[in-house]
């Protein structure tokens, strides 16, 4: 019998899949309890509602990128091989996880005013060490001085927009993608380019 952690877990990763494949309005709590091998009235031992599962889902997508993009800042690195830690780990994330990526992107629209300031507040505290990571290196003379928010925000767009045309089935796997962003921006970054 799982325990009420895996359970939880599974309740999560059933709403992931079937939003995506029916989308959030599509979906009913009765749909994912079927998916889960539950009775409905056992998810709201979990859940109080779709709107909080959807919550909970892009909330757990933004944390595990906060908190591994943390650690790199912590790191004792340059701030290129910070740079390079942070663009390689935000694209395995995705691609491992494109269907959660494409919530998170897709359906925050959906949920409360309330729920999404909390997300927007989560959001730009992934983007605040990201961008400090970009200002280290410009501090330090690794990259060009330019404008720290703009590089943060091109950076996420080219690593966020990938959920939409990756395929693992492609020619490319997530390492070479990985890699051509980080081309892109680290040498358009580095001052060594001049």
């Amino acid at each position: 019998m799982p325990t009420p952690e895996e359970r939880y877990a599974a309740i999560i990763d059933a709403a992931v899949q079937l939003f995506r494949k029916k989308n959030y309005h599509g979906t009913s709590m009765q749909d994912i309890a079927e998916a889960v091998g539950i009775y409905r009235g056992s998810l709201y031992h979990y859940i109080n509602s779709k709107e909080e599962l959807l919550f909970r889902i892009v909330e757990r997508a933004i944390s595990k990128f906060r908190e591994v993009l943390s650690k790199i800042q912590m790191e004792n690195l340059t701030a290129t091989e910070k740079l390079h830690q942070a663009i390689y780990t935000h694209v395995q994330y995705i691609v491992k996880d494109q269907a959660g990526l494409a919530i998170l992107l897709e359906d925050t629209k959906q949920l409360s005013e309330e729920y999404q300031e909390k997300i927007r507040d989560a959001q730009k505290q992934y983007e605040i060490i990201l961008q400090n990571i970009i200002e280290e290196g410009i501090q330090k003379g690794e990259f060009k001085d330019l404008n720290s928010k703009v590089v943060t925000y091109t950076l996420l767009g080219m690593m966020n927009w990938t959920y939409r045309w990756y395929s693992v089935k492609g020619k490319l796997s997530s390492e070479e993608i990985a890699a051509i962003i980080e081309d892109i921006i680290i040498n358009g970054l580095s001052k060594s380019n001049n």
